[in-house]
């Protein structure tokens, strides 16, 4: 999605405001006059070095440049896609002491939601400087995924309806003289009304889910209930299977809901909808993740619930060619029957906002 598009890499040699070891890394072309206006703030804020690529392989690139040189702090200007290519360019180095941060600028921008970004441009050029002076440096899980010879790194894996929708956008919306699908929500949100009309629960697939070292773990209106296990089999018709270590995906898609960033375990969830009246009745509920809420009603029903497990690992099978998402990029099993999904433990740090910082270290003073 990133060929032909020109990429600014800004790095930042002023130490008046403590940003003489962080570089900033920015996709312009989705929004260029946001883009006018960083560089703006940029230069207002600090003396700047700005160099130009123009492809993803120039993108990968300097990512791994960033991995070798003397800046500590990667900060770049992007959607889920864009960080997903910097996270797993970083995972192929794995150079200790570096750090990723992110700005605003994709359509869903469900990372930043995860880690608290503010959304104003300038607020968040002011976070990331006092994140950088006071070192707000969070060390964070990430997803392995293994399948058809292929791995892949990223924090949130989806199978069923979210990957078809996807898959819908692509076809209606691919742009091929740019080689990327249109940005704007608009167009996925078509594709997810347009895909909904025609949906067929009874035809939903069965997958089966292998899930080693874990627990069932749901969390209820006034109850809660816990099943731990070494292994378990579950063979399932759900909508959507959602594994992920951060909660957002989209717009604010609260998909994964109690999930920690960095507890040493992924968090898969089963959407066993079998209707479309259920998924009407609960939409709202199911947005912002009020699960409790939605299994209370089902359980009355004897409906199927939404399903949550704590793992270290999972195997999904899913026969040949079957598509699925990672950090909302398309991807297929290829000739493979399964995807092999392994949790690395605080694989990789993150540069995050003081407000999200403190939340995970309430008993720490400040210097």
């Amino acid at each position: 999605m990133f060929l032909e598009q020109k990429i600014l890499i800004i790095n930042i040699m002023n130490s008046k405001n403590s940003m003489s070891e962080c570089t900033f890394l920015i996709n312009p072309t989705r929004h260029p006059s946001s883009t006018r206006v960083l560089k703006k703030i940029l230069k207002k804020k600090t003396d700047s070095r700005i160099v130009e690529a123009s492809s993803i392989g120039n993108f990968r690139e300097e990512v791994r440049n960033f991995c070798t040189d003397d800046s500590k702090y990667l900060v770049i200007w992007g959607g889920d896609g864009t960080v997903h290519q910097a996270i797993n360019a970083m995972m192929q180095k794995q150079i200790p002491g570096k750090a990723l941060g992110f700005l605003r600028g994709g359509t869903g921008n469900g990372i930043q939601d995860s880690y608290e970004i503010p959304y104003f441009l300038t607020k968040q050029i002011n976070t990331y400087i006092d994140s950088v002076k006071n070192s707000y440096i969070e060390s964070v899980d990430l997803l392995r995924i293994d399948f058809d010879g292929k791995t892949v790194y990223g924090q949130l894996l989806g199978i069923g309806y979210d990957a078809e929708v996807l898959k819908l956008r692509k076809s209606l919306f691919f742009r091929g003289a740019h080689n990327t699908v249109k940005p704007g929500m608009r167009y996925y949100l078509f594709s997810a009304l347009k895909l909904f009309q025609k949906f067929d629960f009874r035809n939903t697939a069965e997958i089966e889910l292998t899930f080693r070292k874990g627990k069932y773990a749901l969390k209820g209106i006034k109850i809660n209930a816990e099943y731990p296990f070494k292994t378990l089999i579950r063979r399932t018709k759900a909508v959507i299977i959602e594994i992920g270590t951060r909660p957002y995906y989209g717009r604010l898609f609260r998909i994964c809901p109690d999930v920690v960033c960095n507890d040493g375990n992924m968090d898969a969830y089963l959407y066993q909808f079998t209707n479309h009246l259920t998924i009407l009745l609960n939409l709202i509920s199911i947005w912002n993740g009020w699960h409790h809420r939605i299994n209370a009603r089902l359980a009355k029903m004897r409906q199927p619930l939404i399903e949550r497990y704590e793992i270290k690992e999972t195997i999904i099978k899913t026969g040949k060619n079957v598509d699925f998402h990672i950090d909302g990029e398309l991807f297929n099993t290829g000739d493979t029957d399964e995807i092999h999904i392994s949790i690395i433990p605080q694989a990789i740090n993150f540069l995050v906002p003081g407000s999200f910082y403190h939340k995970f270290h309430p008993f720490q003073k400040e210097a």
